[in-house]
């Protein structure tokens, strides 16, 4: 037997062989001319590679980026340049963009033109057995071997065609003039896979352009849809905006349903606005329950929810949980989100610029909005958010061993001025401590690009903010501050026998004034007002004595405050109530940068949630499962199932008896398997005949 390993010159022919040229098999097609270098294009490798790159980077950005969020969103994040270069680009809404289409367009193209191409030859490949093959051809061949027969040649046929089937091989036989061919084959149903691969592409950006919403840019392009840019309720959105159910066959939306509340409807986000799609069903909210970690982290959340189909009343009562979404016919409704659902807020307004009101206790609902008078004019209160827990870092995590720590309720609301002018605020309705006393906290921003700068309002004894504002109050009442400043001026004064009141007046006057420009602007005001009217060389020591004026007068003030909370002054102060008045006086410093014309204090609330679901309707889905499929067999068949073949020429003996026995072999794949298999063969074959 002779089992030889060929040069690469000598095994070109068996790769001529066994590798069918495609330029031949696309030679018998008539293709000619413009039509020719647009099928060469399309299905040229270097375009689907090229598609494939930039598809593949596309996804990543998509992936990465958040999609189809509010254009605020994108410009406190990435900046007014970089959100218009990514915006001109359409990289918020990538899988819908023209361009994205474009591409998924070509891809489909490029490659049903492959399929085109070269699905024939493939076809044609995995049928034949190529029976026209000389010796000269097998003898080239990497697996070779000849033996001497003394069987006649119809038998040894028999016999070899018998010990291939049991490999697993199927096998054709042509005689002709007496010489026997055999080929066989086995696995050659991996020349499908390419077919496949090419199938599951084409399937899915069919699926892929069937679920995009480009749709919905044409119809806006065209002027039958205009995305709401305002911001009002669903039923105040006009019809231009809005989507029938039978009018958008595929979406991807989002709702937030209320406790108790029932909704037929979804909100698209489409670039800076958003589209009403109406639903064929109605989803009522019937509980809401979540859980928490021992940090104050959510753990899990579900809704309890029921599906009442409008056209047949059908009811449907179900619970959706994260990662186990409801499928009602053609949607899917995910639990995705959860958010306040129109909490009852019981709230104190603490002015902090009218002595004569004091506080205003009301009732407002989140997400609604007031009207609020104050000495400043007229501001709209718009409650936005309401958290029950608010979990964030823990600065001690060292010390506590606790990572986080639940700061307790929050309310984050805007004020609104008559000229459209608006801050944001965030209120805690729980004091928390700052080197182991405790402060009510504020934060308060002009834009949402900028933080939170925070305020630290110093809670009393009780916890509460009375002793705070009973302060302020009495520094902006202009009566008791002037019988408090002619009571402290006079026990100021050094005692000569007999006083002075004329000198008591003018004392009085200057320690009113600057506790008055203390309680408008803090100790920057009254600088300001020291640098303004005194002459350089004498501001030092001006400013050094009305420093100590004001303190005086403020003690003084802190004292009736203390009075009028029935704290028997006559005795030390405590070290605590020093502390206070210490904090107090710094927030009061500081607490015109507030810019606000009253302290919102939260005092009880009713805690309603809401549950966000987001709904989607994906026909095409389906396709995507099928092409996934196809891919998968696709690559199956691609890599793991290996063609072989093997050829066997079986020709009369010169000698008069028996027959000469010629046998060849080759894999496209997994060699060294194959080599086994045909070493195999050879020694059974070494057994039943002499080699040659």
């Amino acid at each position: 037997m002779t089992n030889e390993i060929k040069s690469d010159g000598e095994s070109s022919q068996e790769n001529d062989l066994l590798e069918p040229q495609v330029e031949r098999g696309r030679s018998n097609r008539k293709e000619h001319g413009l039509f020719k270098v647009i099928i060469s294009f399309l299905g040229s490798m270097e375009l689907a590679i090229s598609l494939f790159v930039i598809i593949g980077i596309a996804s990543i950005i998509g992936t990465i980026l958040q999609q189809n969020q509010v254009y605020n969103t994108y410009i406190v994040k990435f900046g007014p340049f970089w959100f218009e270069v990514f915006r001109s680009l359409e990289l918020f809404d990538i899988y819908s963009s023209w361009w994205f289409v474009i591409l998924l367009g070509f891809l489909l193209v490029s490659t049903a033109t492959c399929i085109y191409r070269y699905a024939p030859v493939i076809i044609r490949e995995w049928r034949q057995f190529r029976l026209n093959v000389s010796s000269k051809s097998l003898k080239l061949m990497h697996s070779t071997g000849s033996w001497n027969t003394e069987t006649t040649p119809n038998e040894t046929a028999q016999f070899i065609q018998e010990k291939l089937a049991n490999g697993g091989y199927q096998s054709r036989l042509k005689n002709e003039e007496g010489i026997i061919t055999i080929a066989a084959k086995k696995g050659a149903i991996n020349r499908l896979g390419y077919l496949f691969t090419h199938g599951a592409i084409i399937v899915i950006c069919l699926s892929a352009l069937y679920d995009g919403n480009f749709n919905l840019k044409l119809r806006e392009a065209a002027g039958q849809l205009k995305p709401e840019t305002r911001d009002l309720f669903a039923s105040q959105v006009p019809d231009i905006s809005r989507l029938k159910a039978d009018e958008n066959h595929a979406f991807r939306g989002n709702a937030n349903v209320p406790e108790g509340s029932t909704t037929g409807l979804v909100f698209l986000q489409m670039r800076n606005g958003f589209l009403v799609q109406e639903l064929p069903f109605t989803i009522t909210l019937n509980d809401f329950r979540i859980e928490h970690y021992n940090t104050g982290m959510p753990k899990s959340f579900e809704s309890d929810i029921v599906i009442e189909d409008i056209e047949s009343g059908e009811k449907i009562s179900k619970t959706i949980e994260v990662n186990h979404p409801l499928f009602y016919k053609d949607f899917a409704i995910y639990q995705s989100s959860f958010d306040d659902g129109g909490s009852i807020m019981d709230l104190q307004a603490w002015s902090l610029d009218d002595s004569k009101q004091k506080v205003v206790s009301f009732q407002q609902v989140v997400g609604q909005n007031k009207l609020m008078e104050t000495s400043q004019g007229e501001f709209k209160l718009e409650l936005t958010e309401f958290k029950a827990l608010n979990v964030q870092p823990n600065p001690k995590a060292e010390e506590t061993g606790r990572k986080f720590k639940n700061m307790g309720p929050s309310l984050t609301f805007r004020l609104r001025d008559s000229s459209g002018q608006a801050k944001e605020f965030i209120n805690y309705a729980n004091p928390t401590t700052q080197e182991g006393r405790y402060f009510f906290l504020s934060g308060v921003r002009s834009t949402t690009t900028e933080p939170f700068r925070y305020l630290f309002i110093p809670a009393d004894d009780s916890a509460s903010l009375k002793r705070f504002f009973g302060f302020r109050s009495l520094l902006s009442n202009p009566e008791e501050m002037k019988r408090i400043a002619e009571k402290t001026a006079a026990m100021s004064l050094p005692s000569t026998g007999v006083p002075d009141p004329k000198r008591i007046a003018q004392m009085a006057v200057v320690m009113q004034r600057l506790a008055e420009l203390f309680n408008q602007g803090g100790f920057d005001l009254v600088l300001n007002d020291i640098n303004e009217k005194v002459p350089e060389d004498k501001r030092k020591d001006v400013q050094d004595s009305y420093f100590k004026v004001l303190q005086t007068i403020l003690g003084t003030v802190y004292l009736e405050v203390l009075q009028g909370e029935n704290i028997d002054i006559s005795k030390n102060i405590t070290p605590a109530q020093e502390q206070y008045y210490d904090d107090l006086v710094n927030t009061m410093g500081v607490i015109s940068k507030y810019n606000a014309p009253f302290f919102l204090q939260i005092k009880s609330f009713e805690h309603k949630e809401a549950s966000g679901f987001q709904i989607t309707k994906a026909p095409g889905k389906d396709l995507v499962y099928l092409g996934c499929t196809l891919l998968c067999i696709g690559i199956v068949l691609m890599f793991y199932v290996a063609n072989k073949r093997i050829w066997v020429i079986i020709s009369p003996s010169t000698e008069g008896q028996g027959a000469q026995l010629l046998v060849a072999g080759s894999g496209d794949r997994h060699q060294k398997e194959f080599a086994k298999e045909f070493q195999a063969l050879s020694q059974l074959l070494d057994k039943q005949y002499t080699t040659h």
